[in-house]
């Protein structure tokens, strides 16, 4: 009876195998879909091979007159019941995080905080100078490395965790050995973040994902983790993303490259790599703004404030309306999906123009801790900050 069970665990093992190297495979390849089929009809035919293979009484029976044997297979079967429903008991907790409505942040002790992951600056110097002259010197000032590219005349540099405008102005007052022309310094790109501190389960990524108030133009929504070039569909079902989310997945929205992107994911490193304290482990929901978007803000340093503020708009929540359908309630629960999405502008039953889908509505509880945390950022970059 024990070697059928550690048979069953050894081809479950392989089938998880399977399933991982699927990662590095076209999702949309014929041999994708064959693959996935026969794999759904294995772990069919394991699940019932798992019931034959110990067998299982309504009720336990031991007395002074049990054998050894039946003893095994009696510690067996309990065994197998604590695993089923504990496996049972993780899986519905899973479902119940995934689900935006199952949250009140206040009451739970989850904190949000707002912060400039990183910015890109451009800026000209007057004197003849290289890159790696100017690399050269803010690493001997500042002991930390920058990245600093050409671009034109000039150059851009990329500044993590600038959360004032004193860190800005202590960082860019080094570039006045070159003779920084103060009026050339734009922003070029920025990576803003909302975190959540004091997380209780890391089904809240999913949840963020489906309450996520996005653009009708956002797309290529999918999972990724090291591999470039690779395409991995985001799973409709909760229990699957988690799965892939503990081992190290991460969710993004859009191209990397594009205008603008988001990404979700459970931040356990600084942006060196280095291993964060687990007490610092947080939620994060990112948005990433570039040149094309950010110079239609008047994108000068000076209107830094201005535009994190424009661009945490990009991150807001929505939520089920209060009186939807039970149908409606019951695919939000058991799906995973973009439902903050909007659609073309269309007229309610109000004769209203409304954006976001019917059943669908802005998540004002959850906004309203997010400006305060975004307010309480943007007070550090007043001018006399």
């Amino acid at each position: 009876m024990l070697s059928k069970l550690n048979s069953l665990n050894m081809e479950c093992q392989k089938l998880i195998e399977r399933l991982d190297q699927l990662d590095f495979v076209d999702p949309f390849s014929q041999y994708y879909f064959n693959e996935i089929k026969n794999i759904e009809e294995k772990i069919a035919d394991l699940n019932f091979r798992s019931t034959q293979a110990v067998p299982t009484k309504e009720y336990l029976e031991l007395s002074i007159y049990t054998s050894n044997e039946e003893l095994d297979l009696i510690i067996k079967d309990m065994q197998l019941r604590y695993a089923d429903n504990a496996k049972n008991a993780d899986r519905m907790e899973t479902k119940i995080f995934s689900n935006i409505h199952s949250y009140d942040f206040k009451a739970m002790n989850i904190k949000l905080k707002a912060c400039v992951d990183f910015v890109d600056i451009y800026f000209q110097v007057e004197k003849q100078c290289s890159r790696h002259d100017i690399k050269k010197y803010l690493t001997e000032k500042t002991k930390i490395r920058h990245y600093i590219k050409e671009c034109g005349k000039g150059y851009i540099i990329r500044l993590h965790d600038m959360n004032s405008n004193h860190l800005i102005n202590q960082r860019i007052a080094y570039l006045n050995h070159f003779g920084l022309i103060k009026e050339s310094l734009k922003i070029t790109e920025v990576e803003v973040a909302l975190d959540f501190y004091g997380y209780k389960h890391i089904a809240l990524i999913t949840a963020l994902l489906k309450s996520l108030k996005l653009p009708n133009s956002a797309n290529n929504l999918r999972l990724f983790k090291a591999q470039t070039g690779v395409f991995t569909p985001i799973p409709s079902d909760p229990i699957i993303l988690h799965s892939k989310i503990e081992n190290g997945y991460n969710i993004g929205i859009n191209h990397k490259l594009a205008d603008e992107y988001w990404h979700l994911y459970r931040k356990q490193t600084d942006h060196n790599g280095r291993s964060l304290p687990e007490s610092e482990w947080r939620i994060r929901a990112e948005k990433n703004v570039k040149v094309n978007v950010l110079s239609k803000m008047d994108n000068r340093l000076v209107n830094f404030k201005r535009i994190l503020l424009d661009c945490f708009k990009g991150i807001r929540f929505t939520q089920l309306k209060k009186h939807t359908s039970l149908e409606a309630k019951q695919l939000y629960a058991e799906t995973v999906k973009a439902f903050g999405i909007e659609n073309e502008s269309y007229r309610d039953a109000s004769r209203n123009y409304r954006a976001l889908p019917k059943d669908i509505e802005m998540n004002s509880d959850l906004n309203k801790l997010a400006l305060n945390a975004i307010c309480n950022l943007a007070k550090n970059f007043n001018h006399h900050s």
